[in-house]
């Protein structure tokens, strides 16, 4: 079981094929030429990223930008090449033997141009069934990154309701997104209980994009508490550890 839990492939799978949650989960495909190119040729973004992994290594942002031009951007790096065989020859001399897989990307909004998701936090205590969402971060990526991870991107971490006001979706009901955000949470946590019954936590990877439709990027069994730390709010923090305990 321990090599499942950190297994992004089947989680997205078994979240993928359960009615209720499809719609919030980008198409994904198990990383290979074909898929690659469907997927590329369907969305014109996409993200390329490991199967196993964890703080945003890896992960490679892939745009078609012309006829026979791609950008690749990776880390805080991008780059243009010309032609089908290079872009998947550089592709693959990067990710190696590596399991992989390819997604469609999610155009987030941004704060200051630069692109944001978030980290919830969905707990129940111990004899309880009942899923509670008991925090929730706004991960903003650093300058020039694609990823939000804030150790990797030197990003910013903010709370929910300022982040969204300072971002491009500002027009948005924020109580409305929030109640939207916490009920495919929710939800998602209800359906991997089937698959973990024992599991009492789960670190939920949320998109939205510029219309404030909600994506599922992934879900974490065993969610780093540094980001409610490094946030500074010690009621969210010493509330999850309460569920935690309980």
């Amino acid at each position: 079981m321990g090599s499942v839990t950190k297994n992004k492939w089947l989680k997205y799978l078994f979240l993928k094929k359960y009615a209720p949650l499809a719609p919030y989960l980008p198409e994904t495909q198990r990383m290979s030429p074909q898929a690659f190119w469907t997927l590329l040729r369907k969305y014109r973004h996409v993200i390329v990223k490991p199967v196993w992994g964890s703080r945003g290594r890896g992960v490679i942002q892939v745009s078609h930008l012309d006829s026979d031009k791609y950008a690749i951007h990776y880390e805080n790096v991008k780059t243009v090449i010309r032609g089908r065989k290079n872009i998947y020859r550089y592709i693959r001399n990067k990710i190696g033997s590596a399991d992989y897989m390819v997604q469609r990307r999610i155009t987030r909004p941004t704060i200051n141009e630069c692109p944001f998701d978030m980290r919830v936090i969905v707990q129940r205590k111990r004899k309880s069934a009942g899923w509670v969402v008991t925090g929730k971060v706004v991960k903003v990526a650093g300058k020039g990154y694609i990823v939000s991870n804030n150790t990797r991107s030197k990003g910013q971490l903010l709370r929910f309701e300022s982040g969204i006001q300072r971002s491009s979706i500002k027009h948005l009901s924020v109580s409305a997104l929030e109640s939207k955000i916490n009920r495919v949470s929710i939800l998602s946590a209800k359906r991997l209980m089937a698959f973990f019954p024992e599991h009492r936590i789960y670190g939920l990877d949320i998109a939205t994009d510029q219309q404030g439709h909600v994506s599922i990027i992934e879900a974490n069994l065993y969610p780093a508490m540094s980001h409610f730390l490094k946030l500074k709010d010690s009621a969210m923090y010493q509330r999850i550890l309460s569920y935690k305990r309980g």
